[in-house]
């Protein structure tokens, strides 16, 4: 199990803590309705998309929990970090395999030498959320650290909806910028796919 990390909030909501815990495949392995109920709050006007709904988020985490480098990084309610903690948001991702998909009907297309993968070039940086009671208080920023903390990859990649200019706009503070679109499973919205260096080369 990885230690967890208690860190103040500025939040206007109790309890006056959230503790950051890191949380591996095998831990997710007994139950994913936690994490499945906080993704259906965040998204709750629009799981009526595709991109919410098809495939489900608790399919997609039973999928990526067994991806080598799977980690999924927690912000839990209170001190303690204990495992069954209210959800605040969290952050999940894995590293990208030699032969992936991700970069498939990505445009323009960057080139072979941008898109092959090769042990520890790329985390996948499949989900970042935070529930509405909890925004405006940095957890984002905090998860997203807490989670970069752990990796050694040499650069972190991530999806976003096009027309999701918050997210846009939040993961461009964190240093990722835009390399082209791609719609990543059919029937989806278009997405922005956005890259950060970690500085790892």
């Amino acid at each position: 199990m990885f230690p967890s990390r208690t860190l103040p909030t500025v939040a206007d909501a109790a309890p006056a803590t959230l503790t950051v815990r890191h949380f591996g495949g095998a831990d997710l392995a007994a139950d994913a309705t936690r994490w499945a109920e906080a993704y259906e709050e965040v998204y709750t006007q629009a799981l009526g998309l595709p991109d919410h709904s098809d495939p489900p988020i608790s399919e997609r985490l039973s999928r990526h929990r067994e991806r080598p480098g799977f980690l999924l990084t927690a912000a839990l309610e209170g001190p303690s970090g204990d495992a069954g903690d209210p959800v605040a948001g969290f952050l999940y991702g894995y590293t990208l395999p030699a032969g992936s998909l991700w970069w498939d009907g990505l445009t323009p297309d960057p080139g072979p030498e941008f898109t092959r993968e090769y042990p520890n070039r790329t985390v996948g940086v499949c989900e970042l959320l935070v529930r509405p009671r909890w925004r405006r208080a940095k957890v984002g920023q905090r998860l997203f650290e807490a989670f970069l903390a752990e990796r050694r990859e040499e650069r972190a990649a991530a999806l976003v909806a096009a027309d999701n200019e918050v997210m846009l706009a939040t993961y461009a503070k964190y240093g990722f910028e835009p390399v082209g679109r791609m719609e990543p499973y059919p029937g989806w919205r278009p997405h922005v796919m956005i890259v950060r260096s970690l500085g790892r080369d």
